[in-house]
Formats: C-alpha cells, structure tokens, sequence
C-alpha cells in the first residue's frame, strides 16, 4: 500500500485500484462520493479534514502565495500532529482489505485529495506531505 497525495482534478484519471480520500471540506459538486462508473472510489476522510475552527484564517487571495506565513496552514499541520499516526494506517489498513476484498484488488494505494494542483504551493499538499515524511511514510504526488 502507498500514499499519495493528489487533487481534485485528477481523480478522473485514477486507476481502479487508486482509492482517493477526500481531505477537502467541501467536494466539488462534478464528483459526488462513491464509485463512478469506471470502478474508481472516492471516499470523505474527516479526520484529515481542516476542522471549522479554521473557517476564515484563508481566503486564497494571498498575492503571492506565501505557504509557510498561512495561519490557516500552521493550524492545519498542527491538527494533523494531534491525529494518533498508527490509528490512522491501521484504519487505511483496514480500509484498503475491505476494497481489495470487496474489488478482487490484488492492492489498494490510497490518494489524499486537496483542491489545488501541484504548481500552486499554497496548499494543504505539502502539510500532509510533511506530516506523513515526519511519520516514517514516503509520499509522492501520484502521476498519471
């Protein structure tokens, strides 16, 4: 199993056995939850979702973008420290023998979804990135 990280964009792209999950706290409307009809799933992820006391602390009209002054990144990245690391693989552990089970999937990799693509560095990309590097686990952005 790896981890990804991705945007909303490419998820028309992913192969069946890429599990997208939903780090976003709205999802665009074009792509509901669920299996579409090529057999690709994309799931909500709550707990990787920015908490609503966050609400407000980003506009995205930072002119330019500037990722490592965003108060909105710094609370973001601090609500992932507080997450039980090994409670989280053990859930996408979890997660990925029902999708195998249930897809008659030899493997399952998982991709953490955000909004903006790779040029745009003010994102909640690179929190994730850092926090699942600082955990032991190789990230990449996932490629078509």
């Amino acid at each position: 199993m790896k981890i990804y990280t991705s945007y909303w964009a490419m998820v028309r792209n992913f192969p069946k056995n890429l599990v997208g999950l939903n780090t976003t706290v709205w999802p665009p409307k074009w792509r509901p939850f669920g299996e579409d009809k090529r057999g690709v799933w994309v799931i909500d992820c709550p707990p990787l979702k920015p908490g609503k006391e966050y609400e407000g602390l980003c506009n995205g009209k930072c002119l330019p973008p500037h990722p490592d002054e965003c108060a909105f990144l710094k609370a973001y990245y601090d609500q992932l420290c507080k997450l039980d690391f090994n409670d989280f693989l053990q859930s996408l552990e979890k997660l990925k023998l029902r999708f195998c089970e249930g897809e008659a999937l030899d493997d399952v990799d998982f991709a953490l979804i955000v909004y903006e693509p790779l040029y745009k560095k003010c994102s909640e990309r690179q929190e994730l990135q850092k926090w699942l590097r600082e955990n032991g686990i190789e990230v990449e952005e996932w490629q078509k």
